[in-house]
């Protein structure tokens, strides 16, 4: 494999500055995370706090059981009861067959880091994958894009539950989903791995009751050897653990919405953008009623849903999270806190929006007297094929300009230079030529009569029209003639730079563990993983 790194031209002004260290957002978090130093620190702070780290375990390793973990898992959810370990830790949605190749590269990410912080620490680390399975926005993960006749189009499993129903209590309709990757598998080019992967996915299917289980089922498929612990945020019995912990944000709630208020003007002020409304009512909690989730904001001395549909006193709430804390889960503020408490984590592996909410979190966090863990950007990567990649060269395309910019422009100027003459100069200097051989018969026009100036003035406009229609014939012939070349730069755009963006945001797992076979996520945990750098690309 060959690995190059470069820049992206469109990084959030946020993550540019927090990987160059800028002081305007570096202030904001605890620890350097490329400071090696950094994890030291933190693991030293780590040892010294307490978890319910038996628990935590016991929750673990039921969830995993069903999941079917590896003995490396079962091993690594049994070194979390030990005090001296420590948590490598990120999370995602359970999209559909893993869903974009970030998540996949998110938890690369997390692997190689644990890594190298079990060499550097000489102690247990352990790479801890969170699945967001309270969140209930299904039109997030029920698709992938496939990638047929040089289109991508979204394939999507239909909805059969409410609309704010949690994920991991949508049950699937293993008929249904086997139809729906049938429906996938057509659009993949036969390869010596595809009844292999198509095997493996429907084994998966078969085990699954939920869309998370799937999820899960497939996560640890494919990174079996690496001990990599899952866990769904939406478990009953982790519930049940975090249910103190849950009413210290209740607790909270007014200094944690406050200064998330103030951190938000703050960073806007300085001219970072972050996707977060937010106000000093927030409740920053969800209440579960009749399988959905409601937001809860406090208003006066009353907690109460944003429709109203339930109300309480902060005692009543209180009680309720005692009697049942399944009704309760968090939301993207309060799930960092709920995971710092829950975890041991040294560091967090996250994404660039991740991090913007992490970047209005310190006062609330101190508030409930927590400390961040060490925040690091996970790696972002495009996967290029080595005939793609040599068809870019002898184009003349860069991998910068391409994952930055796409191919239409390249392609574009290559089409203009298939002519001997350029079409839209020759036709432009035509058109300018016959602009001032015209004005003589249109001032003629103008002393015989008001009328015939706009006469001539109108003959004019259907001459230049003339020429634009022969231009675009004479355009469309030179494409139907160079059609197949135009085909395979339409083909780079779509892998790398689909939907004007990065690979890793469109494209799924399963189109590259088609081409590069199953154990591609083993390949690319040998990867250097250039934590400072903004984007890798992986030659394969």
């Amino acid at each position: 494999m060959n690995v190059q790194t470069l820049s992206l031209n469109r990084q959030s002004k946020l993550i540019n500055d927090y990987r160059n260290r800028d002081e305007s957002i570096f202030t904001q978090f605890h620890y350097d995370p490329y400071q090696l130093r950094s994890y030291r620190k933190r693991y030293d702070y780590l040892v010294q706090q307490e978890y319910k780290r038996d628990h935590l375990a016991d929750v673990l390793l039921k969830q995993n059981r069903q999941w079917g973990m590896s003995k490396q898992a079962e091993d690594n959810i049994e070194k979390i009861r030990q005090k001296d370990s420590v948590v490598v830790i990120g999370g995602q949605q359970a999209g559909l067959l893993t869903g974009p190749m970030y998540t996949i590269n998110k938890i690369i990410s997390i692997i190689i880091q644990t890594k190298e912080q079990s060499e550097h620490l000489q102690k247990p680390v352990i790479p801890v994958f969170w699945i967001a399975g309270e969140d209930h926005d299904f039109e997030e993960i029920n698709h992938i894009f496939t990638y047929y006749s040089n289109q991508l189009k979204k394939e999507k499993v239909k909805a059969k539950h409410p609309e704010k129903t949690p994920v991991s209590n949508r049950e699937i309709d293993s008929n249904e989903l086997k139809d729906w990757l049938d429906r996938i598998f057509l659009t993949l080019q036969e390869t010596q791995y595809t009844k292999k992967l198509y095997d493996e996915l429907i084994t998966a299917i078969e085990q699954s009751t939920t869309y998370v289980d799937f999820f899960a089922n497939i996560i640890h498929r494919l990174f079996r050897n690496e001990g990599l612990v899952l866990v769904d945020s939406n478990h009953e019995g982790l519930r049940e653990l975090e249910k103190d912990y849950m009413i210290q944000l209740i607790e909270k709630q007014q200094p944690i919405a406050e200064s998330v208020v103030r951190q938000l003007q703050h960073q806007e002020d300085k001219g970072y953008s972050i996707a977060l409304d937010a106000t000093t009512e927030d409740g920053h909690l969800f209440y579960h009623l009749n399988g959905e989730r409601l937001l809860l904001e406090k208003r006066d001395e009353d907690w109460v849903s944003k429709d109203e549909q339930v109300r309480f006193t902060q005692s009543e709430l209180i009680e309720l999270v005692h009697q049942d804390p399944r009704c309760f889960s968090n939301n993207v503020v309060t799930r960092p806190m709920m995971q710092e408490m829950v975890f041991p984590v040294l560091s967090f592996i996250g994404g660039p929006g991740e991090i913007a909410y992490w970047s209005v979190l310190k006062e609330s966090f101190e508030s409930l007297d927590l400390q961040f863990p060490i925040i690091t950007p996970r790696i972002s990567m495009t996967l290029l094929t080595s005939n793609q990649y040599a068809w870019m060269q002898r184009y003349g395309l860069t991998l910068e300009t391409v994952i930055n910019h796409g191919t239409y422009q390249e392609k574009m100027n290559w089409l203009k230079r298939q002519t001997q003459a350029p079409i839209d100069e020759v036709i432009d200097n035509i058109k300018q030529e016959l602009t001032l051989i015209h004005q003589p018969i249109q001032d003629v026009a103008s002393t015989i009569q008001d009328d015939l100036e706009t006469y001539a003035q109108s003959n004019l406009v259907k001459m230049q029209e003339e020429l634009d229609d022969l231009n675009k014939r004479l355009t469309r012939e030179v494409k139907r003639k160079n059609q197949h070349t135009l085909k395979c730069f339409d083909e780079i755009q779509h892998y790398y730079y689909p939907f004007n963006g990065l690979q890793e945001r469109t494209w799924n797992v399963v189109y590259f563990l088609n081409y590069f076979g199953l154990d591609l996520p083993e390949q690319l945990l040998t990867v250097p993983p250039h934590w400072e750098q903004d984007h890798i690309v992986v030659e394969i």
